[in-house]
């Protein structure tokens, strides 16, 4: 399937293994270059009990013939060395994309890598949230701080150049990709509510950009097979286009 990013190039097999190399390293150094803030903002709030940074490692992204971000809202527990970067890519990777758990994020992640055609636990993931809050969605003043570094959501897409994204983060979050992505367009996907699903058309996204409210939630509205086959319709035509 090959599905067309704006502003992206497609990767042919002679430059893959370069070009993973180069971009995981300019990943690196994106995160290297803003510990201090991130950092910093673990610190301004050091009895709040924080939980983070997610930072990302992909390895086995850059090899798949569709390449598949996920942005969720925030963890439910990480390792809280929010200073050490290496320490942070080594707990991404151990988590390994939620390899070993049994929740409805990773349950219908790894229906929609099964439908892209891609390889289990090949999607490159982030978060909105950047920090948990003791294993617990952020509130109060954290979340109300935390938008300060959302920018980094924004760098890691130019950077990863995904075909395809999908944005967990429901419609409560909009006021903050409408921040990063000014002028991002909102419009009804057919055959799914559109005060709760919204397909997502900005020329920095994948022409595949879609927000959804969060995988438990469509579980527990008994939505999860409706999203899965309106989305695997949107796939199979953005591939014939």
């Amino acid at each position: 399937m090959e599905l067309e990013h704006a502003g992206a190039y497609q990767l042919n097999a002679g430059s893959d293994r370069l070009l993973f190399m180069e971009r995981l390293r300019t990943l690196k150094e994106l995160y290297q270059s803003q510990i201090n803030l991130i950092a910093e903002f673990a610190s301004s709030f050091a009895e709040e009990r924080l939980q983070g940074p997610l930072l990302m490692d992909p390895t086995t992204y850059y090899h798949q013939p569709t390449k598949l971000l996920i942005v969720g809202q925030e963890t439910a527990g990480w390792s809280s060395k929010y200073e050490n970067v290496e320490e942070q890519l080594i707990t991404y990777r151990k988590f390994n994309l939620g390899e070993k758990a049994n929740s409805p994020f990773w349950n219908i992640t790894r229906r929609i890598e099964e439908q892209l055609g891609i390889q289990p636990l090949s999607c490159a993931w982030t978060n909105l949230n950047r920090y948990d809050q003791a294993g617990k969605p952020p509130a109060g003043m954290v979340l109300q701080a935390l938008p300060s570094l959302d920018f980094l959501v924004l760098e890691e897409i130019q950077i990863l150049c995904p075909d395809v994204c999908l944005f967990y983060t429901n419609r409560k979050n909009d006021h903050r990709l409408t921040a990063l992505y000014p002028g991002l367009q909102f419009s009804d996907i057919e055959g799914l509510p559109s005060s709760l699903f919204a397909r997502l058309t900005h020329a920095e996204l994948p022409s595949l950009t879609l927000r959804t409210p969060h995988p438990k939630w469509m579980q527990l509205k008994r939505w999860s097979a409706t999203f899965l086959a309106t989305f695997q319709r949107l796939s199979n035509n953005a591939s014939n286009d």
